[in-house]
């Protein structure tokens, strides 16, 4: 018996790193939720962390300094947009709350 090899968009393999790697949750438990091989997503998430390292794992050679920082940067981007999206919904929630006291 044969199975088909899934094709999964790098949107979706980037979610599924995601879960591990941001939600600390379990490998076997990700993949199981998303109904993809264990392995498959583990060799996702090794490849997602040689690459964060600066190690491209397909050539084995660091990164060049302008493809690593733009690697930093990419990362300072994320955390500050993440930190914007906490301050909007704490901006929101004070609203809320100041007029609930006006009413």
């Amino acid at each position: 018996m044969t199975t088909k090899r899934g094709r999964y968009s790098q949107e979706f393999k980037l979610e599924a790193i995601k879960l591990v790697e941001d939600q600390d949750r379990k490998i076997p438990e990700v993949a199981n939720s998303l109904g993809i091989g264990k392995t498959t997503l583990e060799n996702w998430v090794y490849k997602y962390r040689k690459e964060q390292q600066g190690v491209m794992p397909s050539e084995g050679k660091a990164l060049t300094p302008e493809l690593r920082r733009i690697q930093e940067l990419e990362k300072q981007v994320k955390q500050l947009k993440m930190e914007r999206d906490i301050l909007k919904k704490a901006s929101a929630l004070l609203a809320q709350d100041n007029l609930s006291v006006y009413r």
